[in-house]
């Protein structure tokens, strides 16, 4: 897939006072499983940490683990199609 073809991730992360980072996704990491590997399979992932391209994972945005949390999803709580696109463009596991 081209760069042209790719329709960027938008940041989910939300401040505090409702306004939305207007960054987006550059790398994620899958957790779950190595099964022998330097990182977890598709198939085996459990949870995503997302970096945007405005904050990176917002460590700070928020002084408590909230902060942390808010960069973390299951696959079922990422927006429709954001789990294919992560895999489709390289950008999980990077």
């Amino acid at each position: 897939m081209s760069e042209v073809e790719r329709t960027p991730i938008p940041c989910p992360f939300t401040y505090a006072k409702g306004h939305r980072c207007p960054g987006i996704i550059y790398r994620a990491v899958g957790y779950g499983p190595k099964r022998g590997r330097n990182f977890a399979a598709r198939e085996d992932v459990r949870k995503y940490r997302l970096w945007c391209s405005e904050k990176d994972d917002h460590a700070g945005a928020v002084p408590t683990i909230s902060g942390k949390l808010r960069m973390e999803f299951y696959p079922d709580q990422l927006a429709p199609d954001v789990e294919d696109k992560l895999w489709d463009y390289g950008i999980a596991n990077g």
